[in-house]
């Protein structure tokens, strides 16, 4: 993306080792609230589906309820998830400078995705509390459904009618982008592991034939049940002493549902990632990588242990351990990943270091300490007799000469102590007999007259 290259610059040592602490920050935060917020909703939108379809309230309530408790509402949907990706995108974007590989793009092209998922996601969420309104006015009446139907004016059914389709549509569709979000978030991340091979990753086709690719978007919706299952086990019976209006038929419904679907993940989590460690490229692998897999294979088999034992023995006290050791998993992978990424780019990673230390020595190269000296002054008592900003006096206006300089304050200090004639159409000018740092302080004085900084 042009306008991204546009806006990172080559970073030094110190500050490429600060963009992978945000990194793995924003990746800590993002990656359990995305495995929540795709679980949840997909979770949502099955049994709201299935449960108006049998006319049943026990799978309806649990379509509202886990939307509600996992999506929790717009502001933390933009706070945990687009703010994060966008964090994560720029990271990419400032670790791959100047490097052709479409990881940046496809990163900033799932941060699109995932917004637009994040609006539908939440107008899902809206439309049962709108459904909720209806059924309280409904039953406030105290007519029955076959009064109801007869009494109640056409506007409201049919904006009832329009309030389902919405809840059905929305829901549907804030899935399906958060499909193509993870899609595209497991391409970004893949490809950039592939640091011999960037070349031939250069559109999204490519990206659709990795292997690799498929595998990590596969190991996202795994993780993402493990995610989201031991999140409704937690939310629902433990955190702030767990909701109080289950009953215990709807108690014992969550209890399953949420523990399979957990244990299911938390099981199959550490298939696929085997598989994503086997794909691994070789110019990835370090020490690290295997450290912090056989850390996420640990972490792994304590969930599913502790999983095992609320799903069993209905033993809801390890329902805060197992919730812990899922974070504790998806932090692991995420290091996995980085380090992964941190061996295979690291070359590439010293060139930056490089060119950040070369920028910055040129920088200090057109620069003169002239505290101290008010350039000013000096301007007013010397220089303004020969020289005006933008009117031309026996000099030529600054506003045609400064800019010539580009800013470079030495280059043009150097010219004021030892001028040289170089328009025919002015008379030379004479040395002023200023000092270095004299003539240092009214070159920056000049430089930001003409550019507008004062």
């Amino acid at each position: 993306m042009d306008f991204l290259d546009n806006l990172v610059i080559p970073a030094t040592a110190q500050h490429l080792s600060l963009l992978k602490i945000i990194l793995v920050m924003s990746l800590l935060i993002f990656i359990p609230f995305f495995g929540m917020l795709i679980g949840g909703t997909a979770f949502s939108v099955i049994f709201n589906a299935y449960g108006r379809k049998k006319k049943n309230k026990l799978f309806i309530r649990f379509a509202k309820d886990v939307i509600d408790k996992l999506a929790i509402n717009r502001f933390v949907g933009v706070g945990l998830g687009i703010i994060p990706l966008l964090s994560i995108t720029f990271c990419y974007a400032q670790l791959l400078f100047e490097v052709k590989v479409i990881s940046v793009s496809l990163l900033f092209v799932a941060t699109l995705f995932l917004a637009l998922a994040v609006n539908f996601i939440y107008s899902y969420q809206n439309t049962f509390q709108i459904e909720s309104l209806i059924e309280t006015f409904k039953g406030i009446t105290g007519l029955n459904k076959h009064e109801l139907d007869k009494q109640l004016p056409e506007e409201v059914t049919d904006y009832e009618f329009d309030i389902m389709n919405t809840n059905s549509n929305s829901g549907l569709y804030g899935f399906v982008l958060l499909l193509l979000t993870a899609t595209f978030f497991a391409g970004g991340i893949t490809i950039a592991q592939f640091s011999e091979k960037y070349q031939d990753f250069q559109n999204i086709a490519q990206m659709f034939l990795s292997g690799a690719t498929f595998v990590n978007f596969l190991f996202i919706l795994v993780l993402s049940a493990a995610v989201t299952g031991s999140a409704i086990l937690f939310f629902f019976f433990s955190w702030q002493g767990g909701m109080h209006d289950m009953d215990k038929e709807y108690s014992n419904f969550v209890k399953k549902i949420a523990g399979n679907i957990a244990f299911t993940g938390a099981a199959l989590t550490p298939v696929v990632l085997f598989f994503s460690f086997y794909m691994t490229p070789n110019s990835a692998l370090s020490g690290s990588v295997f450290v912090y897999t056989g850390l996420a294979f640990v972490s792994l088999l304590m969930l599913c242990n502790f999983l095992y034992a609320v799903i069993k023995n209905s033993d809801m006290k390890y329902i805060g351990a197992a919730f812990y050791f899922v974070i504790l998993s998806c932090g692991f992978i995420i290091m996995k990943n980085q380090s992964a990424f941190g061996t295979a780019s690291y070359k590439h990673l010293e060139i930056i270091s490089l060119k950040a230390e070369e920028l910055h020595k040129e920088k200090k190269t057109k620069t003169i300490n002239t505290e101290g000296v008010n350039g000013e002054e000096i301007f007013t008592k010397i220089c303004s007799a020969c020289h005006g900003f933008d009117t031309k006096l026996v000099g030529p206006p600054y506003n045609l000469t400064v800019p010539k300089y580009n800013g470079d304050i030495k280059k043009l200090a150097d010219f004021i102590l030892n001028p040289t004639k170089i328009s025919p159409d002015y008379p030379p000018m004479p040395n002023p007999g200023l000092k270095p740092k004299e003539a240092a302080a009214v070159s920056q004085y000049l430089i930001d007259k003409v550019s507008g900084k004062k």
